[in-house]
């Protein structure tokens, strides 16, 4: 089975980033580049030549060393916020209190309180507040979303993901720092995994979980185990591991949602471009299916531009990030008391 995709014509967005790093370097910057719904005009980095280049890479016209610049830049309709985790709250609030409708990487903040208030400034400035979960535009999840709902697998009753990769030591990473990225593998990871979970299957109601450092000497977790229960009871296994070495993306990139009549599994979880494999297997047999191969950003930026053409909401908006943060806040709550927390 193949499945066709098409795209609107949407006004382009004239976006500012905020950070250079490497989700702005490889992803979305060339994403603006060639989304119809976006235009990149402006960057704000730390340092200035460094930022100058990403810039100039990036075809984007102006370049700033300081937030505040880039806010006061006219052409500038939107941002995108891609500093670490520790800048998320301080670099949203300062976006909405410009006026500007912003999209931010995950998780949504450091903690559950800035989440609380960065999306409390958004709904009182009236601006729109994205989460940056780009899963939801892979062409296979969004296939399993609909497969669910016309109960081709019948009820679901479980799900498994894992979305792990080995990260060692590396002295200054912030992504190893709590103090800037508030978690480990399951918050760097793992936080795609909660939301997917919520957009095909409904929202987590309990919480189970372990967290370790097994295999590095940094600070935040590089193995971690939750087991959820969703609504109408449907029970997950997530695993986002740090501490593991494998190439095979079907063993450490992989989705399955089980139910009363059948089976889909897809991997890897990860890819930015819908490509890989995505089976449905039942009583009448097994069959692959085949998406289209698209870009998940270039999706996301199309889709915010059509939200804010039409005057609607972003659909991944900051309650979805919030969301995502209660469990996360959870997870961690669990396996420092061992006990089933709630959300």
């Amino acid at each position: 089975m193949t499945i066709a995709l098409t795209r609107p014509s949407v006004v382009p967005i004239r976006w500012g980033i905020v950070g250079t790093g490497d989700i702005a370097e490889r992803v979305m910057a060339p994403a603006m580049r060639q989304a119809s719904g976006a235009r990149l005009v402006a960057v704000a980095g730390r340092a200035i030549v460094a930022t100058r280049a990403f810039a100039e890479r990036h075809g984007a016209q102006r370049a700033y060393d300081r937030l505040e610049d880039l806010l006061m830049d006219p052409e500038v309709d939107a941002v995108y916020v891609a500093s670490p985790v520790d800048r998320h709250c301080s670099d949203v609030l300062a976006a909405i209190a410009a006026g500007r409708d912003v999209l931010c990487e995950k998780p949504l903040a450091l903690t559950l309180d800035e989440a609380e208030r960065m999306v409390a400034a958004a709904e009182r400035a009236g601006v729109r507040l994205g989460t940056c979960f780009y899963q939801r535009y892979n062409a296979r999840h969004r296939w399993i979303r609909d497969a669910l709902a016309d109960g081709r697998i019948g009820r679901p009753a479980a799900a498994r993901m894992s979305f792990s990769g080995r990260s060692p030591d590396r002295p200054g990473a912030w992504r190893q720092d709590p103090t800037r990225a508030g978690g480990g593998s399951f918050t760097d990871s793992a936080v795609h995994c909660l939301d997917l979970l919520r957009f095909l299957v409904g929202e987590i109601r309990e919480v189970a979980a372990f967290t370790d450092t097994l295999g590095a000497s940094y600070a935040v977790e590089d193995t971690a185990s939750a087991l959820l229960r969703l609504d109408g009871g449907v029970q997950a296994v997530v695993t986002a591991h740090w501490s593991t070495e494998d190439s095979s993306a079907a063993r450490t990139s992989v989705l399955e949602i089980g139910g009363t009549d059948g089976t889909i599994v897809s991997w890897p979880l990860h890819d930015k471009f819908s490509r890989g494999t995505l089976l449905i297997a039942t009583v009448t047999g097994e069959e692959e299916v085949h998406v289209p191969e698209r870009s998940t950003h270039i999706e996301l930026l199309d889709d915010f531009a059509g939200a804010r053409a039409g005057g609607r909401p972003f659909p991944i908006d900051g309650a979805d990030g919030l969301a995502a943060q209660r469990v996360l806040a959870a997870v961690y709550e669990s396996a420092r008391t061992g006990r089933v927390v709630r959300p």
